[in-house]
């Protein structure tokens, strides 16, 4: 357990930050004007946590990683975690509502981070 904390203490961190702002009470904030700024806000949250944990699963970039550790990762796992979040916003908060729309766009960044993460794991050095 200790190791898997270690290995990932970089991943366990921006999970943390984005369930912060995901569960934080935004009603004093005033977000920029810009068309679908919100939606932007999740595609670059869950890319960023995609990149993190792939980051942090191919040892800081140091050797290959197992596809389907990718898979689970740096898609599956942001996904899962997306979803949770929009269902916990809806039904346990009163200043956050759960958003499809925001869901769909946490997909979409984990969709880009998995295409990247298979990219660069392409060109890694094989090591196990």
């Amino acid at each position: 357990m200790i190791l898997f904390l270690k290995k990932y203490l970089l991943s366990i961190l921006v999970i943390v930050t984005i369930l912060v702002l995901c569960f934080m009470d935004t009603t004093e904030i005033e977000a920029p004007n810009i068309l679908n700024f919100d939606k932007l806000v999740h595609t670059v949250m869950f890319l960023g946590l995609s990149g993190v944990i792939f980051f942090d699963s191919t040892g800081y970039l140091r050797f290959q990683a197992s596809k389907i550790l990718i898979f689970y990762g740096t898609f599956l796992f942001p996904v899962v975690l997306g979803g949770i979040i929009e269902i916990l916003q809806e039904y346990l908060t009163k200043s956050r509502t759960g958003d499809w729309f925001d869901f769909l766009f946490n997909v979409f960044g984990a969709l880009i981070g998995l295409g990247i993460a298979f990219l660069i794991n392409s060109r890694l050095l094989i090591r196990k």
